[in-house]
């Protein structure tokens, strides 16, 4: 690899199709050839003058960016490449579908040669790959033998203390009805060096349990003071939170979580705590205890991401929870996909024989939304509706549009 003359950095990607077994099991390898030709056109036109692709193998490309603008210019460019690869290829009455996994790295840091960059891009794929991840931007914790070193490359207080986290909000929707029922709080790393970060790429970073817990603390806080003037112009308002892995096994989740809600009286029963199937795998048995505490106070918990895991049915029975969020990886393919429509609706059911509530992630527009809503799902949240906002863009396109008082403050 040659860096060209002039350049002073370069943002490398390399990328996988996931899925071209199936579609040439299904369309056979010219079907397969269509699907990777259309991908590299899509890939082309998302990067456009600003940078090059190469095929570098039967469902393998690279992607080289000169010159971005930060490390959140390459995560930016990873979402477009994801959101171009899962759009479906039409081959004869039907559609393929594949999905693309990637790992970024930069030169001249943290890479300091081409060779470098390429060895930094192949380990963050491969650890994107078994986290199940979209993408993986490298950070040099990734290449200790251990998965981590002794210092977190990341310092949460410091974040904090500089006002480098913001929290942003997805609206959650009562499909039948349109009304807007509550929120889902996703912070956002403003990155002195990165630009805007979404958490996929520092949570993992964050190795310590007092950073996590600080973490949270910080995220209950700000929300919840949000949370409890969105709930006085609008009765019922939910508000959900993610916890990281760690915090399943934190023996203080549940006295932070408490404390919090009673600071900014916020009912316990319209919070919402939302885990990953990975987060309980190996964890089961401390996750039933700490679900029990809080439920025991009111709060309520989620399962997200519901179906990429591998949390079973004698699992879910035995687990404290009141909710399953589907993942959109199901979702968005249902209006055209029929085994991906039945898929959801068995799990669906599934949530209704074990009283659970159902909620659709991704839904990115109305034929999507029709059809969960003819399978039984009438709870969702996705793009149709709403990006993830600033909270003062939450409460001026949503609260106050709903709300039947005053118009609530930022």
């Amino acid at each position: 690899m040659r860096v060209t003359e002039g350049v002073s950095t370069i943002a490398m990607a390399l990328i996988q199709l996931d899925g071209m077994d199936e579609v040439n099991e299904r369309f056979g390898y010219l079907g397969g050839d269509k699907v990777l030709k259309e991908f590299a056109v899509r890939l082309a036109g998302v990067v456009g003058h600003r940078g090059r692709t190469f095929e570098i193998g039967g469902r393998s490309f690279a992607l080289l960016i000169e010159n971005p603008l930060h490390e959140g210019d390459a995560v930016s460019g990873a979402e477009k490449i994801a959101k171009a690869a899962s759009d479906p290829v039409p081959i004869g009455t039907g559609k393929a579908r594949v999905h693309a996994r990637m790992g970024i790295s930069l030169l001249p840091d943290p890479a300091a040669t081409a060779e470098e960059l390429l060895r930094h891009c192949e380990i963050a794929l491969t650890k994107a790959r078994e986290s199940g991840e979209t993408y993986r931007i490298y950070t040099p914790n990734l290449s200790d033998p251990d998965g981590f070193e002794t210092k977190s490359w990341f310092d949460v207080e410091t974040a904090i203390k500089q006002g480098e986290f913001e929290l942003h909000y997805q609206p959650s929707i009562d499909l039948r009805s349109g009304m807007l029922t509550g929120a889902e709080a996703l912070i956002r790393w403003q990155s002195p060096r990165a630009g805007t970060i979404p958490p996929g790429y520092f949570l993992p970073d964050i190795t310590s349990l007092e950073g996590v817990r600080t973490m949270l603390q910080y995220v209950l806080d700000v929300s919840l003071e949000s949370a409890a003037k969105w709930a006085d112009a609008i009765p019922g308002f939910r508000l959900a939170v993610n916890l990281a892995p760690k915090s399943v096994t934190d023996p203080e989740l549940a006295s932070v979580v408490v404390d919090m809600l009673e600071k900014w009286s916020f009912p316990a029963d319209r919070l919402t705590l939302e885990v990953t199937e990975e987060s309980l795998q190996g964890n089961t048995e401390a996750a039933i205890v700490q679900f029990g505490k809080l439920r025991n106070r009111g709060i309520r918990i989620a399962i997200d991401d519901f179906g990429t895991g591998q949390v079973g049915i004698a699992d879910l029975k035995r687990l404290p929870i009141d909710q399953l969020k589907i993942d959109k990886s199901f979702v968005v393919s249902i209006p055209s996909n029929e085994k991906d429509r039945r898929l959801v609706g068995a799990m669906i059911q599934l949530a209704s024989a074990l009283d659970l509530e159902v909620v659709a992630e991704g839904i990115e527009n109305s034929d999507i939304m029709q059809t969960l809503l003819a399978i039984g799902c009438e709870k969702g949240e996705g793009f149709h509706f709403s990006r993830p906002v600033p909270g003062s863009d939450f409460t001026s396109q949503w609260i106050n549009k709903f709300s039947r008082s005053p118009a609530v403050s930022a």
